[in-house]
């Protein structure tokens, strides 16, 4: 951006004598501004009705100036938010003073950039440019985490279908296979003589083999994609999966289930599923756990799933660390409806996830 760059401006000040001599600068520094507003109220009821004049284009300010006596009067730390949040709209303050309190609040916002009054075309100019440079690249930021976010959700989609289609042939192929083979070994067992015992006791530990193959190949096809899950639904799956957990960890699961998933799409039970799932994975592998407490509750709008154990606590490290897949998984299952993952750990007393699921 150069200094023939011309912004479009809306100015927001409480005084209105005030804010056409700023309007008066700035047009004398070759910019437009497009609207004043006496209040943060009022701003924001103008950038709504640009938002909805979407052809007029043109209209919409390219940076919002506010007066940080409106910080004073609580309006401009709520107001700043959503015009960057809502409109995309960089937000620069107009500051009379440099008082430590006045600059606190204003940080508090995260502006995009402060102007001293009165100012100076040359700051002014600097300051537009610093903006509009900042939000470029915050605006590229939130496209590439929404194109990862996308990525994610497809690769989970095709992941649980391949791994359905892959637990489905398993179980009706090579399990089909191994049940013939059993049968074929118990045909040839009984057609054995008495006096053959070194071929009896062979075909005796062959059929036992194949028994434990069968059962392995059951357990990897569920592991793949319980079918309890695609048949009764989301409930009888986190009992089955809390069972089958305590039986093979001796880790004590406690269930309390207060909700209907009649409901429930298949995608929003899946997601549920594998971060319950994905819960207990933790809990074997890190927290030296020896009880777990699970609930899943139904609140108007939305499902609350809680996991409680009473181990050694996840550390904020550990919550934040950017190698935490299973956790950043987590999160990933739930983004594409809007919900909500907590995570609290506490020393030697535990860890809690709460996971907020949306219904609607």
């Amino acid at each position: 951006m150069s200094r023939a760059f011309k912004a479009k401006i809306m100015v927001v000040e409480d005084e209105k004598a005030a804010a056409l001599d700023i309007q008066k600068i700035l047009q004398n520094l070759g910019h437009a501004v497009t609207s004043i507003a006496l209040s943060g109220e009022e701003a924001l009821k103008e950038l709504e009705r640009l938002e909805k004049l979407k052809e007029i284009d043109g209209d919409k300010p390219d940076l919002v100036l506010i007066d940080t006596a409106l910080l004073e009067k609580g309006e401009g730390i709520e107001v700043a938010h959503k015009i960057h949040t809502l409109f995309g709209i960089p937000v620069v303050y107009l500051i009379d003073s440099t008082d430590e309190r006045t600059l606190e609040l204003a940080r508090a916002t995260e502006p995009f950039g402060y102007i001293l009054k009165p100012f100076e075309e040359r700051e002014f100019l600097a300051t537009i440019e610093m903006a509009s440079h900042k939000q470029t690249i915050e605006r590229k930021l939130i496209e590439s985490q929404e194109q990862l976010h996308n990525l994610s959700l497809h690769l989970q989609s095709v992941r649980e279908r391949e791994s359905t289609r892959i637990a489905r042939e398993i179980h009706d192929e090579l399990g089909q296979i191994l049940t013939a083979l059993k049968m074929d070994l118990s045909w040839l067992h009984k057609r054995l003589i008495n006096g053959q015992k070194p071929l009896l006791e062979k075909t005796k530990s062959m059929s036992k083999l194949t028994d434990m193959i069968i059962k392995a190949v059951q357990r990897i096809s569920t592991e793949l994609r319980p079918g309890i899950l695609d048949d009764l639904g989301l409930i009888p799956a986190i009992e089955w999966q809390a069972q089958e957990f305590e039986d093979r960890t001796n880790i004590k699961c406690e269930i309390t289930l207060d909700c209907e998933d009649n409901d429930l799409d298949q995608d929003r039970s899946t997601s549920l599923f594998r971060i319950f799932q994905e819960a207990l994975t933790n809990v074997a592998r890190h927290a030296n756990a020896t009880k777990i407490k699970v609930s899943l509750k139904e609140k108007p709008d939305k499902l609350l799933l809680k996991i409680e154990d009473n181990g050694r606590g996840i550390t904020e490290e550990q919550i934040s660390d950017p190698k935490s897949f299973g956790l950043i998984g987590i999160r990933e299952r739930i983004y594409p409806w809007g919900g909500e993952v907590q995570i609290e750990g506490f020393s030697n007393k535990g860890t809690t996830l709460t996971v907020i699921l949306p219904t609607t």
